[in-house]
């Protein structure tokens, strides 16, 4: 077949085509496969590469030489150094945040969030429960997202109030990352479930021991971590303990160690468990077994538990170079550091609003919001732009409104008119005609023993053209002395004695109380003439009274009268009950006799009538 001078086959020109497409439709299709299956594929092919390595002749002989070495001359540093530089180099690290982040990249929906109490959940909550738990919940996925869980074990509470001694745990039986808000279960101090929450799991009753304990024993901690990670394992296992060595070891302060006498549930431990803690302690080591973390909020445990781990990290690698070779801090310096870390001095930070741990713990909440968990977390400071609402627009100097129009020019151009402080003056205060006019009298008040005298405008009849009047104030026609707040605080008393259920709806009147209004126009005062009657009556408010007899009415103070029997005990009402009961059966029995007498006294007169009517018909038949 011939063959052209680029190498190509003359008579095949479609097979040149065929590996470009191939090409092409690789390419698409690595660009269009989603985040996570990439992540995988990254994943298996570094896998390849270290099963590639570990099985070559060359390495197995390396790490030959390596632990013959150490087994000749002992436990040299170097060799163990080394081998922990080889295993550092080769093994696979994939941090659990860059897991987050790639899995909110591909949509989060692998995620389960972490505020699950929705619907008729929670309306069982209290809104500080929800919360709570919310945050709890949260907690137990960031230790699982730092790799310091250890399957179903370990255990988070926290307290839920002070009155009924309920706290929060996890139930036995569900990882760290499947532990929501309605899933924590609610117990008593002494371990009986109150709550069982959304899963039908209990509690691992051996380990909520030691965190009952703690808590029936400080009531000043809301939150008790207990983990035991290798390095907190390793250090527990020490004779010399936490080190103070770096700057986490000096936050958590001093700290209390514990012999661990595994799970127990007898008085004695526990006393000696609490003994051991301290009135003051945050921290605990529990020996050959890991640590005790607490707080008086969710973030201070965190915090704690946050710096023991770090500072047990430090301390492990650290310690193969010898403890005789570790620079410690004096006691003095020690102090100085934890209280400047801890915010016990004012030179430490100008903000004093945030706890220990909240700014943290607020930090890490957002990264698990924009990963997608839905924490629920309530934030003291959200990453919000803020306006200065003092600064002066420069877009819009005048507002658009009808007070802000300009004077039109034929010409079509607008000519701003200035404010002038002067003419507005001069328009408040100049002459106007008005149509009537009014004299200002005062008149003395009627149907009192002593009359006061009220200020009143009244028309003039005697003139017979009107009068120029000058406004100086718009409130010149108003009556003068008066609180110009009256009314408002009226409106807000009324809106206070509703709130307070004082009054029901509808109006209250006590005008009309035990006569109708006719029989209250014809009575009349002792001291009036009978040509001005005037009436006093008794109402809730003057509002609702005629404005003749306003200067009359009598206001209550209060909306019902004295009860007559407060003053009086159980006794004594049923010995006015019986009193009045036999009163009653004396009136029934006085007005029956009283009826027979009359019907006896009507039959005697009638016997008369018939007697008087036959002696009368027998004379005249006799005659």
């Amino acid at each position: 077949m011939p063959i052209a001078t680029n190498g190509t086959h003359i008579g095949s020109p479609v097979k040149t085509q065929t590996p470009v497409q191939e090409d092409d439709d690789d390419s698409r299709r690595e660009l269009e496969r989603p985040v996570d299956v990439k992540e995988d594929m990254r994943q298996m092919g570094q896998r390849q590469r270290v099963t590639m390595i570990l099985n070559s002749s060359e390495f197995r002989d390396e790490l030959d030489a390596i632990i013959t070495d150490a087994l000749k001359h002992g436990p040299h540093p170097a060799s163990l150094i080394s081998l922990q530089q080889i295993s550092e180099l080769l093994l696979p690290h994939t941090s659990r945040w860059t897991t987050v982040s790639s899995l909110s990249r591909a949509g989060g929906s692998v995620i389960v969030p972490i505020n699950d109490i929705r619907g008729v959940d929670s309306t069982t909550y209290s809104k500080s429960e929800r919360l709570l738990r919310c945050k709890l919940a949260s907690l137990y996925r960031l230790i699982d997202l730092f790799g310091w869980s250890q399957g179903i074990y370990n255990h988070i509470t926290a307290r839920v109030n002070q009155e009924q001694e309920h706290f929060l745990i996890n139930p036995f039986g569900m990882m760290y990352h499947e532990v929501t808000g309605s899933s924590l279960v609610k117990v008593d101090v002494a371990g009986n479930i109150v709550d069982p929450g959304s899963t039908t799991y209990g509690i691992n009753r051996a380990g909520y021991t030691l965190h009952s304990a703690i808590h029936k024993a400080r009531p000043d901690i809301k939150c008790i971590v207990h983990l035991h990670t290798p390095a907190v394992a390793a250090v527990s296992a020490m004779k010399c303990g936490l080190l103070p060595l770096s700057q986490d070891a000096l936050f958590c302060g001093k700290i209390s160690y514990h012999d661990y006498r595994g799970i127990s549930i007898e008085d004695d431990v526990k006393k000696l468990l609490v003994e051991d803690l301290g009135p003051i302690n945050k921290v605990m080591i529990l020996r050959n077994h890991g640590f005790v973390a607490c707080g008086e909020t969710i973030e201070e445990a965190w915090k704690y538990a946050f710096n023991v781990i770090n500072a047990c990290e430090v301390q492990v690698r650290a310690a193969p170079i010898g403890l005789d070779q570790l620079y410690l801090p004096s006691s003095e310096q020690q102090k100085r550091i934890a209280d400047v870390l801890q915010g016990n001095i004012n030179e430490a930070s100008d903000d004093k609003k945030w706890k220990i741990g909240e700014l943290e713990y607020e930090c890490l909440m957002r990264i698990l919001d924009n990963a997608g968990f839905r924490t629920g977390y309530v934030y003291r400071q959200p990453l919000i732009r803020t306006i200065d609402k003092s600064a002066t627009f420069k877009d819009v100097e005048v507002p658009p409104a009808a007070s802000s129009a300009t004077s039109f020019v034929d010409a079509g151009q607008t000519q701003t008119e200035p404010y002038s402080p002067s003419r507005q003056a001069q328009r408040t205060t100049e002459w106007r005609n008005s149509p009537n006019a009014y004299l200002k009298k005062e008149i003395e008040e009627t149907g009192t023993l002593n009359p006061k005298k009220v200020t009143k405008w009244v028309p003039d009849t005697a003139l017979n053209h009107s009068t120029p009047i000058k406004i100086d104030t718009k409130h010149q026609f108003a009556p003068s002395n008066i609180n110009p707040k009256e009314l408002k605080n009226h409106q807000k008393q009324m809106k206070d004695d509703r709130f307070n259920e004082k009054i029901s709806a509808g109006y209250q009147s006590k005008i009309l109380e035990n006569a109708g209004w006719e029989d209250l126009t014809q009575m009349k005062e002792p001291h009036q003439s009978s040509s001005e009657p005037i009436v006093v009556v008794g109402a809730a408010s003057k509002g609702i009274i005629k404005r003749d007899q306003q200067n009359n009415a009598i206001v209550y103070k209060s909306y019902y009268g004295q009860n007559p029997f407060s003053h009086m005990d159980d006794d004594e009402i049923e010995k006015y009950k019986r009193e009045v009961e036999q009163n009653q059966i004396r009136q029934q029995a006085s007005k029956k006799n009283a009826l027979l007498d009359e019907i006896r006294s009507g039959s005697d007169s009638h016997y008369d009538d018939q007697v008087d009517s036959f002696n009368t018909s027998g004379s005249g038949r006799g005659k």
